[in-house]
Order: C-alpha cells, then sequence, then structure tokens
C-alpha cells in the first residue's frame, strides 16, 4: 500500500556521473511525515456536542473507542484535552495499512492530519566557514567555560539574583539596536511575565541562567517531552527535567531572552521574567509536531505562559494547515503571545512561509544584521586597544608578539597552503591571518602545524561578518576574528614595530564586552538567509524582524555567537516581556501589543545605510524597537494592509487611531514605497523551481488618504480610509510575478510637544494573478531531468513501456515537484487510451540513462482537450493525494538538499468511495498528475497544472 505522501522509494538509488547520489527519499513534503503517525481533532462544536449529549472529554473518548470499533491497532502518542475549547483530540500511532481516509471517516473525527517533522532552522554558514561543530554535534566545539561542575551540581537551593542596578548602563549590542537597553536603564526587566521556551533543552547548570532548575530557581518551570536519544522517527522518553547539554540552540536561545547579569557584559533581554523551557528535541535529528502542541498545551494550560517562543519549523506555505496554528491562533485570543522564528532559508526565494511562524496572530520574525558586535578588547603595546571578536575573551595569558602570516592586505589565500620552512617558531606568538579562499579550518590546521597556537583571523574588505571560529580538533589555544579594518589597523602596528609589536589579552572583568563596535558592512540590513515570505494566502511573513546575526549567549559550559532567525525570535520574545511588564495597567491583548510592537518598529534599508526600504516580504513591519512600543501611546490597527492580487484587488482600507495620551496629537499621513522584487527572473510561462527575488524597477502603489491630518483629543480614536491604486504593468514584466510593497506613514506630534514620533503600517500586494503562479515544476533543475518523469532503477520513461513489479528494479516510480504551493494535488491512474493536452508534456527526457542528464524537450502527445470540469475527467482512481496543501518544493535548504515526491506506481489506487483497489496487472494504464494553482477555480480543469504520463504495462 503507498504510504499518504511518503517518498517510498528510499531504497530506489540513481547514479550520476560522475557523483554517486542523486534521488533521495523526499523530505520537504512526503519525508516531513512521520509514518503511521496521525493527529486527530475531534468534533467538539457546540451543535455536535448538543446532538450527543456529550462533553468535549466524553467525546474524545467515545472518539478512541470508535477508532477501535473500526478494528484499528494504535497507541496513544499524546492527548490534547487540557483545553477543550481550543483543541481536543490525540495523536495515534497506528499500522502501515491505515490511512488518513480510513481515520478520517470515523464517527466523532472533525480533522486528521499526519505526524510532521519539524526541524531547527538549517544552520547558518557564510562563504569560505565550515564549522567544526554545530548546534545539533557542539562535541568537537572549544568551550572556553567558567562551569567546572557537572549535571551533579544541580540543585534546588534556587538562584542568586542580581539586582536591577546590575542592568542599568545596559551596552550589550542586540538591545542597543531594540530598545531594549533603554528600558533596562529605567528598571524595566520583565518582572512579572512568565515566558516559555519550547527548544532543545537547556543547560540550567550555566551559572548565567541561574545554575539550577525548579522553585527558587531562574529556569522555574518545564518538561523534557524527547529525551536524549529521541530523533524524530523513533519512541519519545518524557521526564519532567528539561535539561540538556548535548546540543546548543536551546541554550543559546533562552539566555537570548533571559541571561542573567555577568562580567561578561551581555544579559537577556528580560532578565526579570518567570523563565521556563520546554524540551521537544533529542540530541540529534528533529522533533514531531505532535511534541510541540503538546509542549503548548502545556505552557498554557499547565503552566500559564504569557509568552511562548518557538525557534523551530519547516515550510507550511499556508497559514491555517496544522494543528499548531489552530491551536497558536487560539491562544491569541487568551492572552497569550506566540513568537517563532520565520526561518533561514531565504535562499528558496519568495513564497517559502513556515510553521508554526506563519499564522494569524504569531510573531513570524525575520532576522537582520545587528548594527554593532561582540568584541573584547586586545592591549597592543604602545597603541589604542583593538577589539576582537570571540564568545568570551581569549584564554591567552602574559604578553605575545604580533606575527602576520602575510603582510600584504590584498593577499586572496593567506594560509590556504602549508607555512613555509622558513616560519618562525609561532608558539609563543599571535598569528595574524586574512580570511580569503580556503575554509577558516584549512587556515587554522596550518598555522598549528606550524606551531602556532593562538590565531586571529581578520576580515576580507566588504565581507559580512566572521561566525564564530572554534579550534575543534587542530590543536590551537584559541583562536578569535577581526574587522577588515581593525585587521589593517594591526597590520600597521606590525610593520611599524622593530623588535615585534607586543599584544596582551584581559579578562572580562577588566575588558568586557566592547560597546559600539560596528559593522561597517551589513549592519541594520536583513541578514541574507533570512527567510521570504508571503503565505500563499498572501499574508504577511514575516510579520516583524530583530537582530539574529552573531548574536552572544549562552551554551552548555560557557557562551557561544550564533546566527540565525532562531536568535531573533527569542529577542522578541523577551521585548514582548518588557512591554507587558511595563505597560501592565493598559491590559492590552496580544492583537493589540502586535499592532503596537509592529507599527513602532523601524523600517530596515535595502542596502548598507541606504534610503531605499527592504521589501515588506523580508522584513515585515520592520526591526523592533521596544522603547517605541512602551513609550508612544496611540493604538494603530490594522498591523498590515493587504492589498491581494490583481484579480482580487482590495484598494480600500480603514485604519483605526486610538490616543491613550493624556493630551491631544495630531496624526499627519503620508507613504513610502519599498523595494519591489520578482517572484520569478523569467516570465512564468518559464517557470524555476526556486524563483530568484531580483529587485524590479517599476513605480510602487500610488496611496491616498481620506484625510492627511487629523487631530484627536486624550482618549479620541478615529478612522482613516487609505486608497491604493496598484501600479499598472505590461507583458512581459506581469510575468515576474512582481510583489510590491511599503508603509504608510503616521507622524504625531503631541499637543504641547516640539518633537514627533512615526508610527507605520506594512502594505503589499501582488502585481498579476496568483492563478497564473505555476504549481508543477517542469524543469531539470533539481533532478538533473525534467519533472514529471517516471522511471524504474536508472531509467527514465521516455515511451510505451512494460514494468515488472517483482523485477529486479523494483516497481516504477513517478517523480515530481511543486514549484508552487496547491491547495488540491492527486496522482490519478487513468486508463492509457485517453490522451488529452496537459500543461506539461508527457516526455521531457529522452530515451537514456539518468547518468546522462542531457535534457531534450519533446512535444506532447495529446489530441484533445480537458473535460472543461475537474470531476469529469475519467479517473480509475486516486494513487495518491496529500492530506494537506503542500508548499513548494525545497531546492537548496531542505535535508538533501531539494525536495521531492517519490510515489510508488504499483497497481494499488482508492476508489470513489476511499477503498483500495488493486487494478489488473497485464493491462496498460497513464497516470495523471493535477495540482491546482492557487485562487483559482477547483472545478474547472483549466484552474491545474497538469502532466500525463506515457503509458506503461504493469506486470506482475
Amino acid at each position: 500500500m503507498v504510504r499518504s505522501w511518503l517518498a517510498t522509494a528510499a531504497a530506489v538509488a540513481f547514479a550520476w556521473t560522475p557523483v554517486a547520489s542523486a534521488f533521495k527519499q523526499g523530505d520537504s513534503n512526503g519525508g516531513d511525515v512521520i509514518p503511521g503517525s496521525f493527529i486527530l481533532q475531534v468534533d467538539t462544536t457546540p451543535s455536535t456536542l448538543s446532538k450527543r449529549g456529550m462533553s468535549p472529554f466524553s467525546a474524545l473518548e467515545h472518539t478512541l473507542a470508535a477508532v477501535a470499533d473500526q478494528g484499528v491497532p494504535y497507541t496513544i502518542r499524546q492527548r490534547f484535552d487540557a483545553v477543550p475549547e481550543a483543541f481536543t483530540g490525540f495523536s495515534l500511532q497506528v499500522g502501515d495499512d491505515v490511512g488518513l481516509d480510513k481515520l478520517a471517516s470515523i464517527p466523532g473525527v472533525q480533522r486528521v492530519w499526519p505526524v510532521r517533522r519539524l526541524r531547527l532552522p538549517k544552520d547558518v554558514t557564510t562563504e569560505d566557514y565550515q564549522p567544526v561543530g554545530d548546534a545539533t554535534s557542539p562535541a568537537p566545539m572549544l568551550r572556553r567555560g567558567f562551569l567546572r561542575g557537572t549535571r551533579h551540581a544541580h540543585t534546588k537551593r534556587g538562584t542568586d539574583f542580581p539586582p536591577a542596578s546590575a542592568y542599568a548602563g545596559d551596552t550589550f549590542y542586540p538591545h542597543i539596536d531594540t530598545g531594549i537597553a533603554d528600558l533596562h536603564n529605567r528598571g524595566i526587566l520583565g518582572e512579572g511575565v512568565k515566558v516559555g521556551v519550547i527548544d532543545s533543552g537547556v543547560d540550567y547548570s550555566n551559572p548565567i541562567l541561574g545554575g539550577c532548575f525548579g522553585p527558587g530557581c531562574h529556569i522555574s518551570f518545564g518538561y523534557d517531552f524527547a529525551g536524549d536519544s529521541f530523533n524524530g522517527n523513533n519512541q519519545p522518553n518524557p521526564g519532567p527535567d528539561p535539561y540538556a547539554s548535548c546540543t546548543d540552540h536551546g541554550t543559546h536561545v533562552t539566555g537570548i531572552v533571559g541571561a542573567l547579569a555577568n562580567p561578561y557584559g551581555l544579559s537577556g533581554a528580560a532578565p526579570a521574567a518567570t523563565l521556563g523551557h520546554y524540551r521537544v528535541f533529542g540530541c540529534t535529528g528533529d522533533t514531531a509536531d505532535d511534541l510541540v502542541l503538546a509542549a503548548l498545551q502545556r505552557a498554557h494550560a499547565v503552566d500559564n505562559c504569557d509568552i511562548i517562543n518557538l525557534s523551530l519549523g519547516s515550510a507550511v506555505g499556508w497559514l491555517d494547515n496544522t494543528a499548531i496554528q489552530i491551536y497558536q491562533d487560539y491562544l491569541a485570543t487568551v492572552g497569550v503571545q506566540v513568537v517563532a522564528s520565520a526561518g533561514n532559508d531565504r535562499v528558496e526565494g519568495p513564497f517559502f512561509s513556515e510553521s508554526p511562524a506563519a499564522g494569524l496572530t504569531t510573531n513570524a520574525v525575520g532576522a537582520t544584521d545587528p548594527v554593532y558586535l561582540p568584541a573584547y578588547y586586545a592591549t597592543v603595546l604602545g597603541h589604542p586597544d583593538v577589539p576582537y571578536q570571540a564568545p568570551m575573551p581569549l584564554n591567552v595569558t602574559g604578553q605575545r608578539v604580533l606575527y602576520f602570516t602575510s603582510t600584504n592586505p590584498n593577499v586572496t589565500n593567506d594560509a590556504c597552503s602549508p607555512l613555509p620552512a622558513s616560519t618562525p617558531d609561532l608558539s609563543d606568538k599571535v598569528v595574524v591571518v586574512k580570511r580569503g579562499t580556503c575554509d577558516f579550518t584549512v587556515k587554522l590546521a596550518n598555522v598549528a602545524k606550524a606551531g602556532g597556537r593562538v590565531v586571529l583571523v581578520y576580515n576580507s574588505q566588504g565581507s559580512i561578518v566572521i561566525p564564530q571560529l572554534n579550534v575543534g580538533t587542530s590543536g590551537l589555544q584559541a583562536v578569535g576574528s577581526l574587522r577588515y579594518e581593525d585587521g589593517i589597523l594591526l597590520l600597521s602596528y606590525y610593520l611599524q614595530s622593530v623588535r615585534g609589536q607586543v599584544i596582551t589579552f584581559a579578562p572580562p572583568a577588566v575588558k568586557p564586552l566592547a560597546p559600539y563596535i560596528t559593522d561597517n558592512v551589513s549592519g541594520g540590513m536583513m541578514a541574507t538567509y533570512s527567510s521570504y515570505g508571503p503565505t500563499n494566502d498572501l499574508y504577511l511573513f514575516p510579520s516583524i524582524s530583530a537582530p539574529g546575526s552573531s548574536i552572544l549567549s549562552t551554551v552548555p559550559g560557557g557562551l557561544g555567537i550564533i546566527r540565525g532567525t532562531s536568535m531573533a525570535s527569542p529577542l522578541v520574545a523577551g521585548a514582548y516581556a518588557l512591554l507587558m511588564s511595563a505597560r501592565k495597567s493598559d491590559a492590552m491583548t496580544p492583537v493589540q501589543a502586535r499592532a503596537l510592537m509592529m507599527s513602532t518598529s523601524v523600517q530596515v534599508p535595502s542596502t548598507f545605510r541606504g534610503s531605499t526600504l527592504d521589501t515588506v516580504t523580508l522584513q515585515g513591519a520592520g526591526q523592533i524597537n521596544v522603547q517605541r512600543a512602551v513609550d508612544m501611546r496611540t493604538l494603530v490597527s490594522p498591523p498590515q494592509l493587504l492589498l491581494n492580487d490583481t484579480a482580487f484587488f482590495v484598494p480600500s482600507h480603514t485604519v483605526t487611531l486610538q490616543n491613550l495620551e493624556s493630551s491631544s496629537v495630531t496624526y499627519t499621513f503620508s507613504y513610502q514605497n519599498a523595494r519591489t522584487i520578482a517572484t520569478y527572473n523569467n516570465r512564468y510561462s518559464q517557470v524555476l523551481v526556486s524563483p530568484v527575488p531580483n529587485t524590479i524597477s517599476i513605480g510602487g502603489p500610488q496611496v491616498s488618504f481620506s484625510q492627511s491630518k487629523i487631530t484627536l483629543p486624550a482618549g479620541g480614536k478615529a478612522e482613516v480610509v487609505v486608497t491604493f491604486t496598484a501600479p499598472r504593468l505590461a507583458y512581459p514584466t506581469i510575468g515576474l510575478l512582481p510583489l510590491y510593497s511599503g508603509f504608510v506613514q503616521i507622524n504625531s506630534t503631541v499637543a504641547g510637544s516640539s518633537s514627533s514620533n512615526a508610527y507605520t503600517i506594512p502594505y503589499m500586494g501582488l502585481a498579476g494573478k496568483l492563478s497564473d503562479m505555476p504549481v508543477l515544476d517542469s524543469t531539470s533543475t533539481a533532478l538533473g531531468a525534467a519533472v514529471p518523469f517516471i522511471a524504474a532503477g536508472q531509467d527514465i520513461q521516455s515511451g510505451p513501456i512494460t514494468y515488472s513489479l517483482s523485477g529486479s528494479q523494483g516497481p516504477p516510480i513517478c517523480y515530481f515537484r511543486l514549484a508552487g504551493g496547491t491547495r488540491r494535488l492527486s496522482l490519478d491512474l487513468v486508463d492509457a487510451q485517453y490522451n488529452w493536452d496537459a500543461t506539461i508534456p508527457a516526455v521531457q527526457n529522452p530515451a537514456q540513462r539518468l547518468a546522462k542528464r542531457t535534457i531534450s524537450a519533446r512535444a506532447s502527445s495529446g489530441t484533445q482537450p480537458f473535460p472543461e470540469r475537474y470531476a469529469d475527467v475519467p479517473i480509475i482512481g486516486v494513487i495518491d493525494s496529500p492530506y494537506y496543501w503542500p508548499p513548494r518544493d525545497y531546492l537548496f535548504d531542505g535535508p538533501n538538499p531539494y525536495s521531492d515526491f517519490e510515489i510508488v506506481l504499483n497497481g494499488t489506487y482508492k476508489n470513489s468511495a476511499g477503498t483500495v483497489q488493486q487494478a489488473p496487472l497485464g493491462k496498460t494504464y497513464k497516470v495523471l498528475l493535477r495540482g491546482q494553482r492557487i485562487t483559482a477555480d477547483p472545478t474547472l480543469s483549466a484552474s491545474y497544472d497538469s502532466w500525463l504520463s506515457p503509458p506503461f504495462t504493469l506486470n506482475p
């Protein structure tokens, strides 16, 4: 039996020449599903409960009994009955012969989802950087730690909390960028707010996180839903203690929210908040969305969290596609603010939203490069101190002499080859190497082989910040990095010295983090990895941004610098804790607080210190500034203006202003268009698998206001109508499906004040029709052969063929990919006599083995159009159809790195009643693949991308 949308062809391998790897198990769509696992939502609508005379709890038990009555053996994975008004249901593990259709037909079941894998966002690498260790396998990383104990030192003695004065004079760089430092200087630290982190576990023995777990400790509540050995596929081993030291991610995220004051100069955004952690990942692998749903339920129902952070996810495409999204939308109605990372998949292009970040009320957080950077000072004899970057001060004592492996600042391959025999003894020196050409690990190894012990790598001119460097197994004692300008300055000192330039490194108590060290390349811009939106529903994604690159925070045994939207999200969660604590008396709902945080954000430029604003599909409402959110007292709604596409264009929007000041306020309206990007880098008739978001020079929309200026008294409220005139584009520009965006600007001046504040509302629209966006990929970009196609072994079908199901190559497999999201996707078995004109030719690859990789398009063999209506196509039965609305496939950042669908064709299908049937063998068939284009009429055949295969005969 074909598993529902799971790539079952893992055993089939294709060998390209010369690389012996190719078609792997699909992971974006099929591989995101955990076999035999399902989440069932029980129908607890009032009318249903009233008709059946049940409570939500008895309805759940009756539904479980109905599962058993259907002869379905099962094991309960998780129960979801703590908050029946939010979600009532359970997740089950069943046999491979039980499909979604069978479970959905059971009395009492409202909706069914297969359990999906969720991942920690993909590790961000930078140019020539290859990490020695990473967040999922950190063992080789150097721990420049201050902790000497073990987990057995974890006691319930409680945390010695630093006083509020310890956070005054905050110069921690992400806090300066976002207004958090201003609030810390006022003593606003998040007191009275509960923040729950759902992540990979936390090393609470780190003294900066309080040193213990439980009542009286800084990490005072939580739960482990996973256990060390859980990898997403096996049985979790839950327990009450969320401790984990085998991964960095959860500890780093938790520190960004609430790290306590310490000698190193960093702290969490909300160090006085009450913190908890829910572990949903083991030491390696993925997690399951039913575990995350269970963690959300516990965080709300058991621990009463005010804010929940989730730095995890996978591609989803849509707003209402998972049980988690349903639950999160409910949480916003009962006072819980949910914050989630938007993902590190910018390379995948637009329309790549991820769950659980995508949601009507969830804060989906993109990442910016901070203006300032983490650095410590090195003392250079006879010269001003020079800042260097490392998680903690280098553990180097005494005086050392500088040595540059090359004094040519233009060298591109410094230390990429073994150092020459003439190199002096390096064991007592600080060796300085320039970045470029080869990986950092190669440079460090070559210096170590020449006797070096301490290394500083300085950046290339114009390159983004060097990530954290680690000694790994090189044998080095310590390694750090320098900005380009600091490397050049140090080189000038070196060249001026006659006897050798002396340098020393001070401990943190003497010289903690250096304030105001600027990133002069990309500081203040969107990070190069932060994912694009919008959702397939044309909803704003991400909703907001925050610094996520080069973030210094806690890791097991010390401190570490990590980058990603995973780091931006907890900063926003901490910012919300400050806002809720400071404005508790306003009793704002999560929706109001979200709108306030968005409207007081600061817009991000598309170039370094440029004047053109970056696209809203990348920055959302802009980078948070929580000081502005605390101090500015006008509520602006809605938080975004969604113009839709040209087919469903929404020209007029009502903006509501509510003045909470004690004086009258005058508001003036204006607007500024932002960067417009292309969804495709060629017209959509030549679809690319992964869009390349090029900037397009087109005029943005024209915007007018029913009132350009308005004065509201204290407590006053008013509405202003904003009207848009969409840009008019001609072919072929409109075929690029441009996404245009910008910001409505509302300048406010309080009576008697000489200064003003600006509120902003992002707007976004598509200059084209969503119904024109391709769904089925028809290129060879990912697989080296144009999809869709059928193959057995290494042979792609190019004409009529007979397959033996018991042959050495096994049954044939249908390979296809999605270039766009769809709400209806189906692979059907049809009679071989039908020859329709599908949108993609039946044969695009010539008769050959896959290793040759030559692509040649062929004309369609169709001779007649499809029937006008979708339902009128005479299919034998459905081979496979997804349980959910699939997003488009990965090309770069998936586990393979691409993803695809790989459906085994063994003659099984489901008839109109949902019963599994076996097609008679010895007969000839075709398969028909159809994907509905977004917003197109699902009843019409013309609304679908389609592919009709060449005929094939199935023999035993």
